[in-house]
C-alpha cells in the first residue's frame, strides 16, 4: 500500500504556533479569535476567565457541530455553567491547549467536519 502525504490546502487551516501567536493560512494572529472552514473573526475573551455566555452564543451562531476552546499554554475548563449553554445547543465543546485545539481543528477540517475553533490568546 503507498501512503501519500496531501496537505491541507484550506485557507482556513492552523499552520503555524510559536507559543504567543497563531498562523492561518499565511497571517499570523497574537490576539484572541475564531475560525471555522469559511470564515475568521477577531474574538473579545484574553482570559478563559472573562468567556461569557454571550461569548459562546457568538461562536454558536456560527452554526459548528462541534467548538474547540484553545485555553493558552496549558488546558483548562470552563465552569459548568458555561459548558452547558454550549451542549444545550446540541454542539460539542472540547477545552484544550492552544497548540492540542490547533492540530484537532485541522484535522476535523480535513474531515469536512463543521468544526469552529476559538483561541484564547
Amino acid at each position: 500500500m503507498q501512503l501519500t502525504f496531501e496537505p491541507d490546502q484550506s485557507p482556513s487551516a492552523i499552520t503555524g504556533i510559536d507559543g504567543q501567536r497563531l498562523r492561518v493560512g499565511e497571517r499570523w494572529i497574537d490576539t484572541s479569535f475564531w475560525v471555522s472552514a469559511r470564515a475568521l473573526h477577531p474574538w473579545t475573551p484574553r482570559t478563559v476567565e472573562t468567556i461569557s455566555a454571550e461569548h459562546l452564543q457568538e461562536l454558536l451562531a456560527a452554526g459548528p457541530e462541534v467548538i474547540l476552546l484553545g485555553t493558552g499554554a496549558r488546558p483548562r475548563l470552563l465552569p459548568p455553567a458555561l459548558q452547558a449553554v454550549v451542549l444545550q445547543q446540541r454542539c460539542g465543546l472540547e477545552c484544550m491547549s492552544n497548540d492540542a485545539a490547533a492540530r484537532t481543528f485541522n484535522v476535523l477540517l480535513g474531515d469536512g467536519r463543521a468544526v469552529l475553533a476559538a483561541f484564547v490568546i
